[in-house]
């Protein structure tokens, strides 16, 4: 443990894995969200993602049966229209070109989210340069959501810098978009519909139940998937096509695993058919956390580990840390998918893997995540083969900015199998 003292905080950054699952599994009695994680509430409102207490358990109870294991068939054919829009894409502008791997798969999984999360399938609606707003805007909210959420000393949103202002435009932008298209989805939908998408299934829960999401409540959480689940996923599936592209054997190895099975994954009971594919978005989130660090606040004085915690610390938890510890990983710098073939992702966090958080506000959408991400690389390894740009290249370092991104672009060239 490692202690910092600045700007008003003491700040503390936790390494060791017993203290980790300590702080974690203690959600209610001594920990909550950190301050610093509370300032994101001005752009993701009461959502998931930083809320504490009752108010906590009653989103995660309104949000899990949309996410549970049983719901996500449905979401699957958004998923591969995703990845066969992206395919297609590749085999025509790409064909010639290096594939700039963050910002396809950023595109990739926005127009899978915002047909299984938001309902939009329509041709018109994604074309029609909403899929770019929307994109956009989140990605301009991202980089102000580093500067607030990494700055200890962020001045109030209420003081009308610059900076400030400009961030509640983009504010006030997203969540007029999200707005917009509650509105609309709620104008078509029916009562005997079975929505496919989770807005849908909401708006109608709300429909029979008042007590479900307002539409407040559920433009919160739509914003913290948007923030979660689009851009996140995105990095993870870029830092692990890359290295499959880097590794031609092991790039083999996965397209014949993929290429012997008949149909690709419709649930997450589904994914271990494909140990390996499943393998390199673990190891690409082992080696890339998204995001890399966790944290907590102490809401009492206490000990931890022979520590003395006061109330109002701020804790850290390096999870590059946990990922590279050679107790847990053998030559932990190495890509190796080879690691997880007989892996429950059901005890992540008791196998040394914080990929997705641990304990019980651990990541609402963790199956999601894995069902789309083993889809996108089983369907874009059955359509190309991968190398990358410069054969003989130094591996690109990633660096942090929120999450853990490439501190140069991923390029790789594609070609068709």
């Amino acid at each position: 443990m490692v202690r910092l003292d600045a700007a008003g905080f003491r700040l503390l950054q936790v390494s060791d894995e017993a203290l980790m699952r300590e702080i974690l599994r203690d959600t209610s009695r001594v920990y909550r969200k950190a301050s610093l994680m509370r300032r994101l509430g001005a752009i993701t409102g009461e959502g998931l993602l930083i809320n504490d207490g009752e108010l906590w358990k009653r989103h995660r109870r309104l949000a899990n049966p949309a996410l549970a294991a049983g719901s996500l068939p449905r979401y699957v054919p958004a998923m591969y229209a995703a990845v066969a829009r992206t395919c297609a894409h590749w085999r025509g502008a790409c064909a010639d070109t290096p594939v700039d791997l963050v910002t396809e798969l950023s595109h990739t999984t926005l127009v899978s989210l915002l047909d299984s999360i938001f309902g939009m399938r329509d041709d018109a609606q994604m074309l029609g340069g909403r899929v770019t707003r929307v994109s956009g805007v989140i990605h301009a909210l991202l980089d102000e959501l580093v500067r607030h959420g990494s700055a200890l000393a962020a001045p109030p949103l209420s003081w009308p810098t610059p900076g400030n202002l400009r961030f509640r435009r983009r504010i006030a932008e997203a969540n007029a978009i999200l707005d917009d298209i509650i509105a609309r989805r709620r104008e078509v939908l029916t009562e005997t519909e079975v929505a496919p998408d989770l807005l849908g299934q909401w708006l109608q829960q709300r429909r029979r139940d008042p007590g479900h999401f307002s539409a407040g409540e559920m433009r919160d959480e739509l914003m913290t998937m948007l923030i979660a689940g689009h851009h996140s996923l995105a990095i993870a599936l870029a830092w692990a096509v890359y290295h499959l592209a880097l590794d031609a054997d092991l790039q083999a190895a996965v397209q014949a695993e993929v290429d012997a099975v008949p149909d690709l994954p419709q649930t997450p009971e589904d994914l271990p058919q494909l140990p390996l594919a499943r393998g390199v978005l673990l190891e690409a989130l082992r080696l890339y956390p998204q995001p890399p660090i966790l944290l907590r606040e102490a809401t009492a004085d206490h000990s931890l580990g022979g520590y003395r915690i006061r109330a109002g610390d701020q804790l850290l938890l390096s999870i590059p840390a946990l990922h590279h510890d050679p107790r847990h990983w053998p030559q932990p710098q190495r890509f190796d998918p080879r690691r997880f073939t007989d892996f429950s992702t059901d005890g992540m966090m008791q196998a040394h893997h914080l990929g997705f958080g641990g304990g019980p506000r651990s990541c609402i959408g963790r199956r999601f995540a894995l069902l789309e991400g083993v889809l996108v690389l089983a369907g874009v390894l059955r359509a190309f083969r991968l190398r990358t740009v410069i054969s003989d290249a130094t591996p690109v370092p990633p660096r942090f900015a929120g999450m853990l991104v490439p501190s140069a672009p991923l390029l790789v060239r594609v070609q068709a199998r």
